[in-house]
This record gives structure tokens, C-alpha cells and sequence, in this order.
């Protein structure tokens, strides 16, 4: 499984029954942009994973890779990067008279206002989205995985040994867990819960929402896991050293290794982090 070519004007073929299609969003948050995936094949239909940004060319080129014959489309959370373009892409199926309904976990109150979501038909952990090819089936079953938002959910391609990951794992860099609605400890407990799936389902790759595929899932997760521990270690020395200082100050100390230009994103991850050593210290 290779996944080599970024050009986000036509799908990347990763198997027979999946494709990857980058929105035309690059950044610094977004790496090169949103992948979106296509799940399916002529005879089952199709399944939209993060239809992405709303961006209409690239709402049209997924459309146009599920041959006009779409079922479900599921965003795997409400950040705007990855649901707005579903009420997009559902507004141009009902325009060649297919009705579907997005799916996904509601946004929480916590979520700021420009991440709020509200799917059609709400997911929950352990539900399973199912096409018939032949005597075929595609399954795709729903793992809860709060940490980066509250309602962030995984999804794996059960036949395949696939995880598509949303945010929560990524290639390349680590994802900013942001609160309110970001939790480090939830964070944690779901990469750990990842972690078991990947072993108990005999997951080999996973599909990230930003960068490329990759492989050896369970080894891929499990240092994630000690790259926080370890910053959280920094971080808490870094309060003992300034017990009176602030987000200001900690993340000067605790993240030396980081370009300074990063350091507002890196704060939002360090309030995370100091909100779970605090929980921590009073359980």
C-alpha cells in the first residue's frame, strides 16, 4: 500500500476499493490539505470519509470518483477543515437526485463556533457502516476517539485491516489537542484504545486525515503515546522551575526544541498538558 503522489486533482488508488483524494487546503495545520477517502466500488456504491474543506471543485471531484452513486458520508469530526464540505457534497447529490444523510458525533459545547457540526444520523462507537459488492462486503466500524475533539471518531476498514484516522494520528507530526474541547488525558486513553484495535483487527496502515499512509500501525501509535509523556515530563519540570509563571514562560522552557514561530500553536497542547497534570495531581 503507497500513497506517493499529492496532486489534488485526481484520486490516489491506494487498493481497488479506496481512494484518496487531498483537498486543495495546504498549511501549517493541514499539511498538504485534507484527505479525503472514497470507500467502495461500482457494484457496493461509495462512502465519503472527510469530505473536507467547502470547496466546491474538490466536493465535485469526490462526486465524480463515486460515480454519482454515493451511501454515507462521514466526517470524523467537526473541525472546519474536515466536515463543512458535507452539507456541500449532500446539497450536489440531492441536485442528481440522491438523498443521504451525513454522519458523525454532534459536536460538544465545547467546540468552538467555527467547529460546530451536526451530523443527520448520529455515530456511535461500535456502529458499523456496511456495502454489499456480490458476496463482497466493505465494513467500516466506528471507534470513539476523543482527545483531539470530543466527538472524534476513527474508522476501520474491517475486511482490509485499514484505520483511517482522522487527526488523531498523523504523518508527519503530532496533532494539537486544544481545550476545551481537546483532552490530554482522553487523548491518551484513545491512543491506547487504537492501539488494542490495531492488534486485536490485525490493522496494518493507517490512513491519516493529513499526510501519507502509514505503516506498521500499532508501532506507529505506540510512540505517540511516550512523545507525550516525555513533553509532559518537560512541562511539569518547567512549572516546578516557574511555579509563578505562566503559558508564556512554560512553553519557552518546555519547548526549547521548538521554533519559536510554532510556539502559539505548541501553548494550546501545553494548556492539555497542564490540565491533565493538574487532574492528575488531585486524583
Amino acid at each position: 500500500l503507497h500513497s506517493l503522489d499529492w496532486q489534488t486533482d485526481k484520486p490516489v488508488r491506494l487498493l481497488a476499493h479506496v481512494q484518496r483524494l487531498t483537498a486543495p487546503n495546504p498549511g501549517m495545520m493541514t499539511g498538504p490539505g485534507t484527505n479525503s477517502y472514497v470507500i467502495g466500488d461500482a457494484n457496493s456504491g461509495f462512502i465519503v470519509i472527510d469530505p473536507g474543506p467547502p470547496d466546491r471543485e474538490h466536493i465535485q471531484r469526490l462526486w465524480q470518483a463515486c460515480g454519482g452513486d454515493l451511501r454515507f458520508i462521514v466526517c470524523t469530526h467537526s473541525h472546519p477543515d474536515h466536515s463543512p464540505g458535507a452539507a456541500l457534497l449532500k446539497k450536489l447529490c440531492a441536485e442528481h437526485g440522491v438523498n443521504l444523510r451525513t454522519m458523525g458525533m454532534a459536536s460538544a459545547d465545547t467546540a468552538r463556533a467555527h467547529s460546530r457540526f451536526v451530523p443527520d444520523h448520529a455515530l456511535h462507537d461500535g456502529d458499523k457502516l456496511v456495502l454489499h459488492s456480490g458476496s463482497d462486503t466493505h465494513t467500516l466500524r466506528v471507534v470513539h476517539t476523543p482527545g483531539h475533539a470530543a466527538n472524534h471518531l476513527c474508522l476501520v476498514l474491517e475486511e482490509d485491516g485499514l484505520l483511517f484516522s482522522g487527526d488523531h494520528v498523523l504523518n508527519g507530526s503530532t496533532t494539537v489537542i486544544s481545550p476545551p474541547d481537546g483532552h490530554m488525558g482522553d487523548y491518551l486513553d484513545s491512543l491506547d484504545k487504537l492501539a488494542s484495535a490495531c492488534v486485536a483487527g490485525g490493522i496494518e496502515f493507517i490512513l491519516p486525515a493529513h499526510g501519507h499512509v502509514l505503516g506498521f500501525a500499532h508501532q506507529a501509535i505506540t510512540p505517540l503515546k511516550a512523545h507525550r509523556l516525555k513533553r509532559e515530563a518537560k512541562i511539569a519540570a518547567a512549572m516546578q522551575a516557574l511555579p509563578q509563571g505562566g503559558l508564556q514562560e512554560w512553553v519557552e522552557k518546555a519547548y526549547d526544541d521548538v521554533p519559536p514561530r510554532l510556539w502559539p500553536v505548541a501553548a494550546r497542547s501545553l494548556q492539555a498538558h497542564v490540565d491533565h497534570i493538574r487532574e492528575q495531581a488531585l486524583s
